[in-house]
């Protein structure tokens, strides 16, 4: 992939890690990058040596999400037209979203400057996120007269409660960093100068986890809202009872009782 694409990506030690690639325009995702995100994200899971997913961007902002440039040319068609290729734009985007959100490795997304439109769904949907002190999460769709898309309005009720959430898009809310941690839009904040190195050193650690273990933990607490009492408590016993039956599960319990530092066996795969 040439340097000068919309995204980069690199694959080292189990971290997979992509980089939008357009700092001038705000990191701003051209339409036809979707394709191939959405096939990035397909192949994730089916890849083993694929252990975690890093999400960050090139320059002084993470994404503007859409790239709103574009939708001068959308007002200069009749209404019909437009409304026909905003459908085919969002069903490509839904696809996108639907693959990002089925990644079963971890996903740690590292956040400065804004995060807005679209590209908040890459945050939302993340299971770590590291931001600076620079990061605002911009919730600015009306601003162009839009309901929010790209799944935020499946994701920001999960992070924050439907309540705040209801609030913070229709104010059309800017929220800065402290704000963003006391909500829960971010895990943990550094400052800039920290960023790359805090992200990068919270995806090695999930890379060295014990690779099962951590897609069932995933899987069990995205399944949590929506199953029952009892079905949750069964999804949680079969995790256990396949986990025991590892080379992970034996390493680990020996590295306890050794009073040493696991080397899980699936973390060099």
């Amino acid at each position: 992939m040439s340097e000068d694409a919309p995204y980069l990506v690199d694959r080292a030690n189990g971290v997979l890690t992509l980089s939008f690639n357009r700092p001038a325009q705000g990191n701003a995702i051209p339409q036809e990058a979707v394709p191939g995100l959405t096939e990035l994200f397909s192949s994730i899971s089916s890849d083993p040596a694929v252990r975690v997913l890093l999400v960050r961007g090139e320059g002084a902002h993470f994404s503007a999400g859409g790239d709103v440039r574009s939708f001068a040319r959308a007002i200069e068609q009749p209404v019909e037209a437009r409304r026909t290729d905003f459908a085919s734009r969002l069903n490509a985007v839904r696809g996108m979203v639907e693959a990002y959100l089925a990644i079963d490795v971890p996903v740690v997304a590292a956040c400065q400057g804004a995060v807005a439109g679209a590209g908040l769904m890459f945050a939302l949907g993340a299971d770590y996120v590291v931001t600076d002190e620079t990061v605002a999460f911009l919730f600015s769709h009306q601003r162009v007269g839009l309901p929010p898309d790209g799944g935020v309005s499946l994701l920001l009720p999960r992070v924050v409660g439907q309540r705040r959430a209801a609030e913070l898009i229709l104010t059309a809310a800017k929220v800065g960093a402290d704000e963003a941690y006391r909500l829960g839009l971010a895990s943990r904040v550094v400052p800039a100068s920290d960023l790359t190195a805090e992200a990068s050193a919270q995806a090695k650690r999930f890379a060295r986890a014990p690779a099962g273990a951590v897609r069932q933990a995933k899987a069990l607490i995205a399944s949590s809202g929506e199953l029952p009492v009892s079905a949750q408590l069964k999804a949680e016993r079969d995790a256990i009872v396949e986990a025991v039956g590892t080379p992970d599960f034996e390493e680990g319990v020996r590295a306890f009782i050794e009073k040493r530092q696991a080397s899980f066996p699936s973390a060099s795969e």
